[in-house]
């Protein structure tokens, strides 16, 4: 089916293997309170490991922060076919919360790859066998993900240093999208490179960023850290690079989870990608996305001393980038034990560019934000497509509910779930015979 991955050049048996082991891993260490993939339930993680909230209650409060987000990993696969990070990682931060010893953690998390692994393909089993298949309905739902997605720099810049400042990152970023959709490449000498519009389009939307707040800081002056707060950080850092062998341990993982698509980060940039049979866009993606999200890991992590499930995402790009499937786990340890020995200096670095520290929480404000508008306007395509009109009112019914009830899931899961809905309740009507 268009849009959706169904073909994969490595065995069921093998990616289930992975996925496993890569679910188990990352519940022993959410329950350590060594890593975590939901940077808004790390600052919890301190409550726990400093005695100041019981194990039950700080499940309740992970668990509650990363529902949605695991819902919003199942409408991922839906759209790709690719079993997505937050399907798998946030779930895990979840059953590590909840075991009550490491070997529990190990194990609930090794089922619950064994459950993502071929759960899916009982979804896939029981979509082919309905009176109508909406799942190739559903491919609608990743149409215009990246064109909305690319744009989240220039929302972030709004969010952090005003309208205008946002105004012409969007027009900076819809002309370097136009020159490459017309260029299409680039030739030097007897190299071609290929000019993918939307990742090229979301790289200078983060240069712009950084040079923003490059500029801002620069004209308020620099803050000088408190000693406290220094003195927090210096001891985080060190709990974190204590940590090493297990972090390098979850990075091998990951990497070999990204190399032979057991797991998936980016899923709609990494599922096009392998469609078209071209990683370069992933490739350039990811770049852009590693440079998003310093700020904002660099910043939890050391102000818990908990670091990410994939670290700064490095882990991802290199095992990408291997050349063989046995490389991959090896490119992603290294790539781990790099980022952990820096993760020190690049907070002393961000220290001194303040308004970089304060860029994360607008960046992953914006990024929730133009995702959650693409795949709502795909699920409305998607409903359309099975359902006509029918499915437009469903759809656009089941989200305003959502929104008038206090948004009980994150928008990025409500307009796919809605989508689904229709599927389901249009094949019912077939069943029953109301329809010709």
């Amino acid at each position: 089916m268009e849009g959706i991955i169904t073909s994969f050049e490595f065995p069921l048996w093998a990616r289930t293997v992975v996925l496993v082991l890569i679910c188990a891993w990352a519940s022993l260490l959410s329950h350590k309170c060594i890593s975590n993939f939901n940077d808004g339930a790390r600052p919890v993680f301190p409550e726990l490991m400093e005695g100041r909230m019981s194990r039950a209650e700080f499940a309740v409060v992970v668990t509650g922060m990363g529902f949605g987000w695991v819902l919003a990993g199942f409408s991922q696969w839906l759209g790709t076919g690719l079993i997505a990070c937050h399907l798998t990682l946030i779930a895990t931060d979840c059953l590590g919360a909840w075991a009550p010893n490491k070997y529990a953690a190990l194990g609930i998390g090794a089922a619950y790859g064994l459950l993502c692994a071929f759960g899916t393909e009982a979804i896939n089993a029981a979509f082919t066998a309905l009176p109508h298949n909406f799942l190739n309905d559903l491919t609608n739902i990743s149409t215009p993900t990246l064109p909305i997605f690319c744009m989240f720099p220039a929302v972030a810049i709004a969010g952090q240093f005003g309208a205008k400042e946002g105004i012409i990152t969007g027009v900076i970023e819809a002309i370097v999208y136009i020159i490459c959709t017309i260029l299409g490449s680039l030739t030097i000498g007897s190299i071609t490179i290929s000019l993918y519009p939307y990742t090229f389009a979301m790289l200078a939307g983060m240069i712009c960023l950084i040079v923003y707040a490059v500029k801002k800081g620069n004209e308020s002056g620099e803050v000088e850290a408190d000693e406290e707060e220094e003195n927090m950080f210096s001891k985080n850092a060190a709990r974190i690079k204590s940590n090493w062998k297990y972090l390098c341990v979850q990075g091998a993982l990951n990497a070999l989870g990204i190399k032979i698509l057991a797991q998936a980060y980016q899923p709609y940039v990494l599922g096009a990608a392998v469609l078209a049979n071209d990683m370069v866009p992933f490739y350039i993606a990811m770049v852009g996305v590693i440079i998003a999200f310093i700020p904002l890991i660099v910043s939890t992590s050391l102000a818990t001393g908990v670091y990410q499930a994939v670290g700064l995402t490095s882990v991802m790009l290199f095992g990408a980038l291997a050349p063989t499937w046995w490389l991959a786990p090896v490119f992603g340890f290294a790539a781990e034990f790099v980022e952990i020995q820096l993760v020190g200096l690049l907070g002393t670095l961000l220290s001194k560019f303040p308004e970089l520290s304060k860029s994360g929480d607008h960046i992953r404000a914006a990024m929730s934000a133009t995702l959650g508008l693409a795949l709502t306007i795909g699920a409305f395509l998607a409903a359309n497509a099975t359902w006509g009109v029918v499915g437009i009112m469903i759809v656009g019914g089941f989200y305003t509910l959502n929104e008038m009830t206090g948004n009980r899931l994150p928008k990025t899961a409500v307009g796919p779930f809605g989508a689904v809905i229709v599927g389901i309740v249009y094949n019912i009507v077939l069943a029953l015979g109301l329809l010709g």
